[in-house]
């Protein structure tokens, strides 16, 4: 078929129109949306090398069990690593200390990196910024070929050095193209979502909000396996729209243009790991006949096979005067576009939450709980048997983060300053950048 395409080994990626056909006597919109998960079964003849930089809040709010534990996590990770592997441990507070430069894992440093960290104290104020940047200093010194990622602890707010979303969203860009993708993990809850978010997804990396610090370890543990499951690094998808055809939005991913080709970053991929691209674009009015939409290619590092590799294909719609040959928007990609207004609905319930506008945020929670409860059955009827338990499970999984806030009676502190309140921000931001991938 035209409309979609799929192709690839260690990464498979299906490409797929909203629109089978489309009219055409009008100029008419449609989506581009495109899947790509790393193959599960590549990662048993995957050797890659992995160099992790541990980035540690130890300013004096991380007195007590959360530097215990966010110690615990590292410590864990350097006796979990392989031979061979690598690890940097960076902490900061005022300014940012290069605890472990870059270290080849064996036994030995294993020891030596056990008595280094046991001597971690608490003590001043929060750098963010300068943690980050030792880190890319120290994963530029380790092996060009390994598998880089970044893991980044705070507790608070940023007080010194870089403290805007903007700027943070610049530097993690810098990580990105660095091919290091940034594990942001909130600890507590005073520390702000905003800015770990828009790490993680600007560096196309992953939020954790935990609110007890004993959980760091498996967080730790989660991203190790991660790192040694890797099949693919340097991910990079190149979509050269068709002629005429017109960029509306992309959503939820960084990109850059060139020309009328879109380039949006990928970074690596685990096995079993999926990400998504999702295109509005309008097509011009035209001759009837099959109409180029876009054409894809993703290239990457295959690090299963040790070699470069691309895999990609063209979608093309029909463009028709049968009215009757027009169809609905294919539910596959409906499911996606909801993912991302979902992420947007909770994103800005969140704010109007945290200033204590509890009525107003539940109010559009409900109002997008029912628009998707109205559209699900339909949904995933019209979904192919084989695909409808996936899309089932994603309309699901939506509905239950659109839960509204729990409204005390009577007065109530805005959730800026309840724990409780913090809580509920921190996990629905985590659950917003999962749905806007």
């Amino acid at each position: 078929d035209a409309w979609r395409f799929s192709d690839g080994d260690t990464l498979q990626i299906e490409a797929r129109l909203g629109h089978t056909a489309l009219l055409a006597d009008k100029a008419n919109e449609t989506y581009v949306y495109v899947n790509v998960t790393g193959r599960s079964e590549a990662v048993a003849t995957t050797q890659a090398p992995v160099h992790a930089a541990v980035v540690i809040d130890r300013s004096g709010s991380m007195r007590g069990k959360r530097l215990r534990n966010a110690i615990a996590g590292a410590r864990g990770m350097v006796r979990q690593l392989r031979d061979g592997d690598q690890i940097s441990i960076i902490t900061y507070s005022d300014r940012a200390h290069t605890l472990v430069p870059s270290t080849v894992i064996d036994n030995d440093s294993r020891a030596r990196i056990g008595l280094l960290l046991d001597r971690i104290t608490p003590a001043g104020d929060t750098c963010i910024s300068c943690g980050l940047d030792a880190a890319m200093v120290a994963l530029r010194d380790g092996p060009a070929a390994a598998v880089k990622r970044v893991l980044l602890l705070s507790d608070g707010q940023a007080t010194v050095g870089v403290r805007d979303s903007a700027a943070f969203g610049r530097l993690a860009e810098r990580a990105r193209d660095m091919g290091c993708a940034i594990t942001a993990i909130g600890v507590d809850v005073d520390y702000n979502e905003r800015i770990m978010s828009t790490i993680a997804r600007r560096s196309n990396g992953r939020h954790y909000f935990v609110e007890n610090p004993a959980e760091l370890a498996r967080v730790f543990d989660r991203e190790r396996q991660s790192l040694v499951r890797t099949v693919a690094a340097n991910g990079e998808m190149r979509i050269a729209l068709g002629a005429g055809v017109q960029l509306l939005e992309v959503f939820d991913r960084s990109f850059r243009r060139e020309g009328n080709t879109l380039v949006v970053p990928m970074g690596t991929f685990a096995a079993a790991e999926n990400k998504t691209v999702l295109l509005k674009v309008r097509l011009p009015r035209g001759a009837t006949g099959i109409r180029s939409v876009a054409q894809i290619d993703l290239a990457f590092e295959d690090l299963v096979q040790g070699k470069p590799d691309h895999c990609g294909g063209q979608v093309a719609t029909e463009l028709t005067r049968d009215v009757a040959k027009v169809a609905s928007l294919d539910p596959l990609v409906a499911s996606r576009l909801h993912r991302s207004l979902t992420a947007a609905v909770l994103t800005d319930a969140n704010a109007l939450f945290k200033r204590g506008k509890v009525a107003s945020a539940n109010r559009l929670l409900r109002e997008k709980r029912r628009s998707l409860q109205r559209q699900r059955t339909s949904l995933v009827a019209t979904t192919p048997r084989p695909r409808r338990k996936e899309v089932e499970h994603d309309l699901d999984a939506q509905l239950g983060a659109l839960e509204p806030f729990a409204e005390a009676a009577g007065p109530r502190a805005p959730a800026s300053q309840t724990r409780q309140g913090k809580a509920s921000v921190h996990a629905n931001a985590a659950v917003s950048d999962k749905f806007a991938l």
